[in-house]
């Protein structure tokens, strides 16, 4: 199943923000998150957490080095629908988060799915990663 995003505008600049369905011991919530390939983990603001009812700092707690410097978070495992697949995220929360967005990373939310950037057309393309099957 393939399913385009379009990027969210913001002043001059568009952002490839995907629809995101999270839950927790609270229940569920769909949040927006930017698609970032430059990001090694998936860092998510602590409101988040709060609403699903994860403790933020019982996660294991990691510093992540980002372009605005350092910062502290808490890895969890999370378990999210994105696109129709179920599975389950390692995602960092951080009150020290300073960017807008929440962040999706590379590990592990980027294995399940093949992942284009269209650029021209602005939008985010996510379909399921079959592996070797031929489409």
């Amino acid at each position: 199943m393939k399913k385009e995003f379009s990027y969210l505008k913001k002043g001059d600049q568009a952002y490839p923000l995907i629809d995101v369905e999270m839950t927790g011991p609270k229940g569920s919530l769909m949040v927006k998150a930017l698609v970032d390939s430059g990001a090694t983990f998936s860092i998510f603001r602590p409101e988040i957490a709060d609403y699903l009812g994860v403790i933020v700092n019982s996660g294991q707690s990691l510093y992540f080095q980002g372009i605005k410097g350092k910062i502290l978070g808490y890895l969890h495992q999370v378990p999210v629908r994105v696109n129709g697949e179920r599975f389950t995220c390692y995602i960092a929360f951080s009150a020290e988060l300073a960017v807008s967005f929440n962040i999706l990373g590379r590990n592990n939310f980027f294995l399940p799915f093949l992942i284009t950037f269209d650029e021209k057309l602005q939008k985010v393309i996510i379909e399921k990663n079959n592996g070797d099957e031929k489409s």
